[in-house]
Formats: structure tokens, C-alpha cells, sequence
């Protein structure tokens, strides 16, 4: 019985491992939009100055709210399910969440205060620590769904 039961839980593994590569495609999509629309504000502050740059920035910062807070209540669950020993990763990466949160709000605040200077050197922060953000997480998605995940040795999402 004991056999069988592994067996069952190996395949429950290797099934959520092949979605996580799947989210994982769809994560790395996500931070290149966020990362296009963090340009496109900063375009406009340039161009048009800070008040007008706050449509694109409310925007951005709603998906850029979207998105973490899927991968808070549904990715990094997930990921931990797969690998119990990154609970401090993962704990950590949210924890980053709310500081790009608060760095987002004082942002909008300069915007709305129409602060061009001050918006764009606190954009320029934002993009930077996302980025770096971006680049853990991705990493750390990486590192848990790397490797087999068929029993033939190889990934069925391999083209």
C-alpha cells in the first residue's frame, strides 16, 4: 500500500512540476509587460511631465499589484508545495512585495504632487529593485522546476 502511495505522490509531483514551468513561462511574461509599462511612465514624465504620467503609472502599479499578489496566494504556495525547504525564500520575496508596494504609493504620491525630478528618481529606484526582484524570483523558479519531469528523463515541454 505504502508503494503505491509514493508512486501516486511522485505523479502529483511531477504534474504540478510541469504546470510551474508552464506559470513560470507565463511569470517571465508578466515581469517583461510590468518592465514596459515602468518605461512607458517614465516616457511620459519626461515628455509631458509628472501629473500626466500617472494614468500610465496607476496602471502599472495596479499590474504590478495584480501580479504579486497571484504569486503570493496562488505561485508561491504552489512552489512551496513542491519544495518545502524554500518557505524563507519565498517568505522573503513577499516581504520584497511590500516594500514595492510602498516605494509604488510614495511614487504616486510625487506624481499626483507633480514632482517630475523627484518621480523620475524614484521611478528610476522602483524599476531597479523590481528588476532585481524580477530577477530572484525568476531564479528561484528556475532552481525548483529545473530537471526531469517524465519518467523517460527528459521535460514533455522540450520542443
Amino acid at each position: 500500500m505504502a508503494r503505491g502511495r509514493g508512486a501516486s505522490e511522485g505523479a502529483v509531483d511531477m504534474g504540478l512540476k510541469l504546470r510551474m514551468r508552464g506559470e513560470e513561462r507565463r511569470i517571465a511574461s508578466q515581469h517583461e509587460r510590468l518592465d514596459d509599462l515602468c518605461r512607458e511612465v517614465y516616457a511620459r514624465i519626461g515628455k509631458d511631465g509628472a501629473s500626466s504620467a500617472l494614468d500610465e503609472f496607476v496602471l502599472f502599479e495596479t499590474a504590478l499589484d495584480a501580479h504579486m499578489s497571484v504569486e503570493e496566494e496562488i505561485y508561491f504556495p504552489a512552489l512551496h508545495g513542491l519544495r518545502a525547504d524554500i518557505g524563507e525564500e519565498l517568505t522573503g520575496l513577499v516581504e520584497e512585495h511590500g516594500w514595492l508596494r510602498s516605494q509604488a504609493a510614495q511614487l504616486e504620491g510625487l506624481l499626483r504632487g507633480g514632482d517630475a525630478e523627484g518621480a523620475r528618481a524614484a521611478l528610476d529606484r522602483l524599476a531597479r529593485d523590481v528588476s532585481t526582484h524580477e530577477q530572484l524570483e525568476e531564479a528561484l523558479i528556475a532552481r525548483i522546476t529545473e530537471g526531469p519531469v517524465t519518467p523517460m528523463g527528459h521535460s514533455s515541454l522540450e520542443a
